[in-house]
Order: structure tokens, then sequence, then C-alpha cells
């Protein structure tokens, strides 16, 4: 769905200008942006309204108190000392406000792009700024656009060595074979997160937390076919299927990584998929 088209973006867009109008007054205040699932497109009836604040120093207490009440809000769990973020209610509505430096902003930049950092704040930082809309600042906004539009092949050849080595096929037979529902699921989802941080990689994505997996499948070039039906499945097949078609997923993944990175050692990952856990005593 885009932000068009999706009914629960335009009022919280409409609030969010309202409210960069008050907090651009704040001395400091370098830039404002909006961001999560309503600059993303993705806000449903439950979503907050994310607004990160980058400020050319961090704001005191003081400064972040006269804030709220600027704002006529209430913080959400009761005031918190120093923080990073304050989250409010204004009118009954959950608004977010995340402070940062842009110094700090834009060392995550050089540690991205030049020193291939795959920490998820970094690239959920990037991901953030590709996809945030600018309420206030917007030349700092537009540079920093077109630094998080890079994405190095050394960094997605460091984040697929790094989440290929936790592809593991056959502890799901494990699992399967206990049945422990819980510790079943689990391991299906860390298969499916696995794959996706894959998939994000070679698509030249930054992430964009768990919580939107399915609509950024929906996004991708390059994926297995029918991806996001084939995860969905996964949690209501019987125990057999899902760990038949979770292992065809987990090897079309790494196919796809052959094909497009041939010259990345697969080897490793290729063994883990073929190896069978065996059973030591006769059922």
């Amino acid at each position: 769905m885009t932000i068009l088209s999706n009914p629960h973006v335009q009022w919280r867009l409409d609030i969010a200008w309202q409210l960069g109008e008050r907090i651009r007054t704040f001395p400091g205040v370098q830039a404002i942006v909006v961001g999560g699932s309503v600059a993303r497109g993705y806000a449903d009836a439950y979503s907050d309204l994310e607004l990160p604040i980058f400020w050319d120093e961090l704001p005191p207490d003081e400064m972040r108190l006269a804030l709220v009440a600027a704002l006529r809000g209430e913080f959400l769990h009761g005031y918190d000392g120093p923080a990073l973020e304050d989250q409010l209610l204004i009118d009954g509505f959950q608004v977010d406000l995340w402070h940062n430096t842009v110094a700090a902003e834009e060392a995550v930049f050089k540690t991205v792009l030049e020193d291939y950092s795959t920490d998820f704040g970094d690239s959920n930082f990037m991901d953030t700024i590709r996809a945030c809309i600018p309420l206030y600042g917007g030349a700092i906004i537009r540079q920093w656009k077109q630094q998080a539009a890079q994405y190095p092949d050394a960094l997605a050849l460091k984040n697929i060595q790094q989440h290929i080595a936790t592809f593991d096929a056959a502890q799901l037979g494990v699992v399967a074979y206990r049945d422990n529902p819980t510790v079943f699921y689990t391991a299906i989802s860390r298969q499916q997160e696995s794959m996706f941080l894959v998939l994000l990689a070679l698509n030249r994505l930054y992430f964009p937390t768990f919580k939107w997996m399915y609509q950024v499948l929906a996004t991708m070039s390059i994926k297995p076919m029918d991806v996001e039906r084939r995860f969905r499945q996964a949690f209501e097949a019987p125990y057999a299927d899902a760990v038949q078609d979770t292992t065809h997923l987990l090897h079309e993944t790494l196919d796809l990584v052959k094909h497009h990175f041939p010259q990345l050692d697969t080897a490793a990952a290729a063994r883990r998929l073929a190896y069978t856990r065996a059973m030591y005593e006769a059922v």
C-alpha cells in the first residue's frame, strides 16, 4: 500500500506538520522528519507517529520538558530522566520523539558506508533516512538521503556472509520431532528472519525492523518465488511440511546468493543445509 492510498497516513501527516511547526522554534533544532510506518506508508489503525529530531546538541532535560509542554503532551509512561526518546500522548494519540545530534547521525554514514557496519541500529537509521518525510531542515535531509541511497557491495557481502552462517535446516527437523510448538515456531521464525536479512542485502535494502518484513518482501525483486505466502504457510502447515518448505527456501535463498555473489564462499552454509541429524535409538 502506498502513502497516497493508505487512509491511515494522511491525518497522521497533518498532525506531524502541526507538531513540526512548534518543534522547529526551539533553539538547536536542525532537522525534523516523519519516520516509522507513516513515512513508509505502512500505517494501520494502531500506528503511532514517530518524529526524529536532529539537534546541534542534545537538549537538556528542562528543554525536553518545555518541548512536551509546547506540544500539549504528557509522558505515556512518566518522565524517565535523560533519554533519547520521549513517548507522549497528545490528545490521546501516541507520538514518539527521537532525539539525536546531527553529528552523531552523520557519523553513522561513515560507519555503514566505509566501515561496513552490520549493526541493526545503524542499518535501521539508513532505512529511516531513505523513507523519511522531511518536516524541517530539508537541505540536511536531502544530503542524507543521497548518502543513504548507497549500499556498497562490500556491505552486502558482509551481511550475507554473517546471516547465511545461521542457516540450519537440521535443527528444524529435531524440534519438529520433539513436538514443542513454542520451540518449533521460534526455530522457524529465526530461519525466516535469517533469510529476510540475506534478501535485504541481495536487494540492497537496509533493515526496516522485522515488524515490516512482509511488506518489504513484497517490494523485493530478488527473492524465492512466492516467499511471502510460503513464510506464512509455515505457521499453518503440518510440522513436516513446514520443515520441508523452509528447507527448500533456505536452499533457494542460498542459490540466489551464489548467482549474485559467485565470489562468496557458500560451501559451509551448503554443508549445514545438507546435514541431517541422526537418530541414535530406534523409534
